[in-house]
């Protein structure tokens, strides 16, 4: 209708998501519970990746999730009368807050969902706990992951598990590295979308050489290289990290 910017629609369509999200998975978490109980000291929180986490969103849009638990080791059995155990119990709630989301219903369905930017992809579990996501980030993380990484922002959990994420996000961060390898990684990653994609097409803005996927790699790329001596470089949002980027003379 031409009422709004695409940028402001960008945002209204992500607060909806979010708002949705939220919704939904505490739904979802008391159901849950209702069938399997819970887990002494559990926690589990949604992760938002791609075009929801820097609220880039259009009307068509998946979202992309990434589902984080803990609870207490010592006490890994949930305390329904189907009880679960620690891992299997948060693979099946993921499965269930999915499908949440997924089910068709005579208004179609809610959203689409994607977690292959969990740890380890297709081949991770559907959910990880928060130690294993730190590690998976520390050690074991492609740099492609670290640049999907820029646009991580948790959007339900409980304040101080949002907390603790948010610091091993930020942690994955601002570890120094090698500006020569990263700008390899990040063209070689380029030229892998370009192949299976095509960027010879003036009218695909994404795609196309030159366009929106190219400002984001730059975006990404200069955060992850400079972040480490100037994390006030650091924003979800692609025209805002340039924004920081110029400020920063970087």
């Amino acid at each position: 209708s031409g009422t709004v910017s695409a940028q402001q629609a960008g945002t209204a369509f992500a607060d909806v998501a979010e708002g949705i999200v939220h919704t939904v998975h505490g739904l979802v978490t008391d159901q849950f519970a209702g069938q399997y109980g819970r887990i002494k000291g559990q926690e589990t929180a949604v992760v938002a990746m791609g075009r929801l986490g820097s609220r880039e969103m259009t009307a068509s849009s998946d979202l992309d999730l990434i589902l984080l638990y803990d609870f207490d080791a010592d006490n890994p059995d949930s305390d329904g009368e189907r009880s679960l155990q620690g891992a299997h119990y948060f693979a099946r709630f993921t499965q269930r807050l999915i499908s949440a989301f997924t089910t068709r219903t005579n208004y179609g369905v809610l959203y689409d969902i994607d977690m292959r930017l969990r740890p380890s992809g297709r081949a991770g579990p559907l959910a990880s706990h928060i130690d294993s996501f730190a590690q998976y980030q520390e050690n074991e993380a492609w740099t492609w992951e670290h640049m999907a990484l820029t646009r991580a922002r948790v959007i339900s959990a409980s304040p101080g598990f949002r907390v603790r994420i948010e610091g091993v996000i930020r942690d994955a961060l601002v570890r120094p590295r090698d500006a020569t390898a990263i700008s390899h990684d990040v063209a070689d990653m380029r030229r892998a979308i370009a192949q299976e994609k095509g960027e010879d097409d003036p009218w695909d803005l994404k795609n196309a050489a030159g366009g929106i996927t190219d400002i984001d790699f730059i975006a990404q790329y200069l955060q992850l290289v400079h972040a480490a001596a100037r994390p006030q470089i650091l924003d979800v949002d692609t025209l805002k990290v340039i924004d920081n980027a110029e400020q920063l003379g970087l």
